[in-house]
């Protein structure tokens, strides 16, 4: 496979190029180098962003931007940290920075720390500091390491701060300065995983990743043809990137520790990476003087995990079973005009509806009442008894039980005839008229009737009075009439 070209290659810097770091929020590159001067790039132009930042009176080998893409450290040969602001339009820096002193030999690394108020140094004076960005005063430190100090790391909470000398890597509490863990192996330059739970580290020959807790070794490799001479871990947690003295850069998985792609290619010695804030881009930094940009290769678990998505995102999504329509509910009578699959009539339908069925209810009672003389009526179970014989509340007659209408006789007291003597003749039967309509049926009690009568009974009855039949019907319109409101 033909080796991968890069995006973008940035010339401008007279000396070779120490350390790159890309602004965060932004689409700035800001680079050191030994001509004593950091520039500022335009990703998408690949232009430098107005004049050098110059202040440095030496060459410039360490570079840190803030968390929140607001400020840039920078580190000299001579033990000078500078502090530069970036400006709210992405574009303006200010020229004069802010001086701090305190370390009397090369800053060989600098790191911010995630609340964006602090930064870390590490010099060959054998000591690590952080500083107040703010005022530029020490807030802890110097803490002794006991040889030369080469890099320095926060854990992606700020509660811890690692540092990799020659000779052992030591982990502080970064508020209080208390060592916490110191791990017997030197180290070159270092980092913690997003997790916060391992260190990726490595000297001048090897890789090795340890416990962040503990200090055991979990893994460890070579993988350069030279010394090793940066490290990078991408924000993501996916992978990370190594820069050798043989001109090449290489990707590691960071699950699997297996390389990623091939090397990418230079035509000097790299000595410097830094990844994008989104893992998809890096920046390198050669002795030969140049800046490039790359884009990252994907790795092994991340293609799975694309592929795992890709195959559910694929995936058809069944079409939702249509509801069953439900079977018309058996009815009959009063419901025979109710259509239940009509459910999504409005208000006013419905109460024609129930309009319609009273007034179809009664035009089949008169009609029936009306029908001819020679039809012969159904027999009935129950005959009907006339309303105006039985205006009283237990004046009823029953052809079959004599008995128990003179027990209730006996029961109760006698009617006062002169209260009732101011009551229409026309509502008193004549004397020795029979209560019931039907005399060839037996009679029942109205109070011990086997069943309750319907309205349409009186259908079966074609010579009984309008009068009876409007009685008999009332109740029930009220009642439906009633149930519709």
């Amino acid at each position: 496979a033909p080796a991968q070209s890069p995006e973008l290659t940035l010339k401008g810097h007279e000396e070779a190029v120490e350390e790159v770091a890309f602004i965060l929020g932004t689409r700035l590159l800001v680079t050191g180098s030994v001509d004593k001067s950091l520039r500022v790039w335009d990703l998408d132009t690949g232009k430098q962003v107005g004049e050098p930042l110059l202040g440095h009176d030496d060459g410039v080998w360490a570079v840190s931007a803030s968390p929140d893409g607001r400020w840039i450290a920078s580190g000299g040969l001579n033990g000078s940290i500078l502090v530069w602001e970036v400006g709210t339009n992405e574009r303006e820096l200010k020229r004069v920075p802010v001086s701090l002193k305190g370390h009397e030999n090369v800053v060989e690394g600098i790191v911010f720390a995630p609340d964006n108020k602090t930064f870390a140094s590490a010099s060959w004076d054998e000591t690590v500091c952080v500083w107040k960005r703010e005022t530029g005063k020490m807030v802890l430190g110097p803490l002794k390491v006991g040889n030369i100090a080469n890099s320095v790391s926060y854990s992606p909470d700020g509660t811890k701060l690692a540092a990799g000398t020659d000779k052992h890597i030591i982990i502080w509490n970064s508020a209080s300065g208390k060592e916490l863990l110191k791990i017997e192996q030197p180290a070159y330059r270092l980092a913690f995983t997003p997790n916060g739970l391992r260190l990726v580290s490595v000297n001048r020959e090897d890789i090795r990743m340890s416990n962040a807790t503990t200090g055991d070794i979990i893994k460890q490799f070579d993988a350069h043809t030279g010394d090793f001479t940066s490290l990078a871990v991408a924000p993501n947690g996916s992978k990370f990137a190594t820069t050798s003295v043989d001109k090449t850069t290489r990707f590691f998985d960071l699950a699997t520790f297996e390389p990623i792609g091939e090397p990418l290619e230079h035509p000097g010695a790299v000595l410097c990476v830094a990844f994008s804030e989104d893992s998809q881009l890096i920046a390198t930094g050669c002795r030969e003087k140049h800046v490039r940009t790359w884009t990252v290769p994907i790795s092994e678990s991340e293609k799975e995990l694309e592929q795992s998505t890709q195959k559910i995102l694929n995936k058809p999504i069944p079409d939702p079973r249509p509801r069953p329509k439900r079977a018309p509910i058996a009815t009959n009578g009063f419901f025979d005009d109710f259509d239940p699959t009509e459910c999504n009539n409005r208000a006013s339908t419905t109460r024609n509806a129930k309009g319609s069925t009273i007034k179809n209810m009664v035009d089949r009672i008169f009609s029936r009442s009306s029908a001819s003389q020679d039809q012969t009526p159904r027999p009935l179970g129950v005959p009907f008894v006339d309303v105006f014989a039985t205006r009283g509340k237990y004046r009823t007659a029953n052809a079959q039980s004599g008995n128990r209408d003179r027990l209730l006789k006996t029961q109760r007291p006698p009617r006062n005839l002169q209260a009732d003597a101011g009551a229409s003749s026309s509502s008193t039967p004549p004397a020795g008229a029979s209560n019931v309509v039907n005399e060839t049926a037996p009679a029942t009690l109205q109070t011990g009737s086997t069943r309750p009568s319907s309205p349409l009974d009186v259908a079966h009855a074609p010579h009984i009075s309008c009068f009876a039949v409007l009685a008999r019907c009332l109740p029930c319109l009220s009642r439906s009439t009633s149930g519709s409101h």
